[in-house]
């Protein structure tokens, strides 16, 4: 069985925090179990976009300061470092409030903007990944997820977090490669069997419900929870946020490979109660009707144009430019009074959504899709 603990955590009070990770590294039997001193270790948060702590878009900077702190204290060398959607490391993570928790420790902040091919561990998509170089560099990578909402694959937790592996600007080469949302979900399994995390660590002290995963609303969730097994660990978010692994396409396609983890059965879990934090009413964006990418062309067409949900720009939309910048299939333009979104050659990615800054973008389901 995998083991997963969770601590109880109410705020981002400093030593509330470092409690609730040096409790969940006991109830794991410690963290020299995954690591030993003197490795190098990638502490890699989720660094979306350069927002400041309070908007709760970013693993908050005191979650990556107590991990940090029991790395040094076992004699561990830690860099940090996340490839972010929009912007630079450097600016993200100044924004965020990492850069000056890595200076405080004197933990480096990585480059992250040199890439080298990886070959794939477990390659059913894709047979050899454009990862960051750090990733070579290291004995060991540790995941920082925070609970959100996203609308590609409901939930961003352990799994997704890793796609900020993937050297800069080819995330969106591989959105459009890879435009079935099954074949998609699909390489970020592949992906999480390559870079094959020691631990995952997740900030749910606030987590982001609704139009995530960056212009949601925070909803108090009060923990702090750690396992080793990716795939558990975003099992275990699911039935917290009231969805069953199932209902979550990426773990559904997990499932349906065989990766171990995903049941209630094969999870012990460790520390305070699960049930204590369940939100039954986190809202979650809806499921894209799923459908095999093997069935003919027109038919995966008809599906993404009229069942799955679309993007919709809405009235106070400033027109930034970045929706335009994120968009892998080009397919945004902008106007004298609005940005467009050309419905027909939309990818149903979602990158436009997840990026912007303003919260002009929600997702529409069609009439056909709210029934199926």
């Amino acid at each position: 069985m995998t083991k997963i603990a969770i601590a109880r955590c109410g705020s981002y009070v400093r030593n509330e925090v470092e409690g609730a990770v040096r409790k969940c590294l006991q109830e794991l039997g410690g963290l020299q179990n995954f690591v030993s001193s003197g490795q190098k270790v990638l502490v890699k948060p989720n660094l979306l976009a350069a927002e400041p702590p309070e908007r709760g878009v970013d693993t908050h900077p005191e979650v990556v300061r107590a991990v940090l702190l029991e790395l040094l204290a076992l004699g561990l060398k830690p860099l940090v470092g996340d490839s972010p959607g929009v912007g630079s490391l450097a600016r993200v993570a100044q924004k965020a409030g990492i850069t000056e928790i890595c200076d405080e420790l004197g933990v480096p902040l990585g480059n992250f903007n040199q890439e080298i091919e990886v070959k794939a561990a477990d390659g059913k998509i894709l047979k050899s990944f454009p990862l960051v170089e750090e990733i070579t560099e290291v004995d060991a990578v540790i995941n920082l997820p925070r609970i959100k909402t996203h609308g590609l694959t409901r939930l961003t937790g352990a799994v997704k977090n890793l796609f900020g592996c993937v050297a800069g600007l080819r995330k969106g080469e591989m959105h459009f490669r890879l435009q079935h949302a099954d074949v998609f979900q699909e390489m970020l399994i592949d992906l999480a069997l390559t870079i094959k995390p020691v631990l995952t660590i997740v900030d749910g002290v606030m987590a982001m419900e609704g139009n995530g995963p960056r212009n949601g609303n925070l909803r108090p969730m009060g923990l702090i929870m750690a396992g080793e097994n990716p795939f558990a660990v975003d099992a275990t978010i699911a039935r917290l946020i009231g969805l069953s692994p199932s209902a979550v396409p990426l773990l559904a396609s997990a499932m349906k490979r065989g990766i171990s983890g995903l049941n209630a059965t094969e999870i012990e879990l460790r520390g305070e109660q699960l049930e204590e934090f369940i939100i039954a009413d986190f809202q979650v964006p809806p499921a894209s009707t799923r459908i095999s990418f093997r069935v003919p062309e027109f038919v995966t067409n008809f599906f993404r144009h009229y069942v799955s949900p679309y993007p919709v720009i809405k009235a106070n939309c400033r027109q930034c430019g970045i929706c335009l910048q994120a968009c892998p299939a080009k397919v945004i333009t902008k106007g004298q009074e609005s940005m467009t979104i050309d419905d027909r050659q939309c990818l149903r990615c979602y990158c436009c959504q997840e990026f912007c800054p303003h919260d002009a973008i929600e997702l529409s389901t069609p009439f056909l899709g709210r029934f199926l």
